[in-house]
């Protein structure tokens, strides 16, 4: 394993202690898997406002760059 995996994988981490308890909150669930899917839904659609303000920043920032190459032309 590579030594990401390891971190996590080491029972003193909080994260694997806190992954051990969301596990068994879930196990005595009876409706898991749409416990699941909702916990993917909320991944999946978090994913894609993250990508979607990155792309927005980028694009600002482009905006910015190229506004401040034809300040400086007029600037010459």
């Amino acid at each position: 394993m590579d030594q990401n995996q390891d971190r996590f994988l080491d029972a003193q981490s909080p994260y694997t202690l806190f992954l051990i308890l969301i596990l068994l909150i879930l196990g005595t669930e009876k409706d898991l898997e749409s416990h699941l899917d909702n916990a993917r839904n909320l991944i999946l659609e978090t994913k894609r406002s993250i990508e979607n303000i990155r792309g927005g920043y980028q694009t600002m920032h482009t905006s910015l760059m190229s506004f401040h190459t034809q300040l400086m032309n007029l600037q010459k």
